[in-house]
């Protein structure tokens, strides 16, 4: 496992250590991503739940609401820092963090 704070603050980091950093974020945001649309169905699920004579539990609802907004952040940061990550390498000579092997 490459250390990203190390990697990216040392010039002569391989591209390779580069690219390995920028596609376990995306690998991260989409996860995340995943995390977020299942908290959404879940917030979904409890507002559609119909027992006669029950109303449907809103602060339930709400809450996985939250929960999916937190996934959902999370999910926009790990792409930002990936977006972040190719920037800072080509800044520093151009370096393709996407190598063909």
């Amino acid at each position: 496992m490459v250390d990203p704070a190390v990697a990216l603050q040392d010039p002569v980091t391989r591209s390779a250590e580069r690219g390995q950093i920028q596609r376990d974020w995306i690998a991260a945001s989409a996860e995340s991503g995943r995390q977020a649309r299942e908290a959404l169905a879940k917030a979904a699920e409890v507002l559609a739940e119909n027992i006669p004579g029950r109303r449907p539990d809103a602060e339930l609802a709400q809450a996985w609401a939250e929960v999916a907004q937190g996934w959902a952040s999370l999910s926009h940061a790990e792409a930002v820092r990936s977006i972040a990550a190719a920037a800072f390498a080509v800044a520093q000579g151009g370096v393709n963090t996407f190598p063909s092997s």
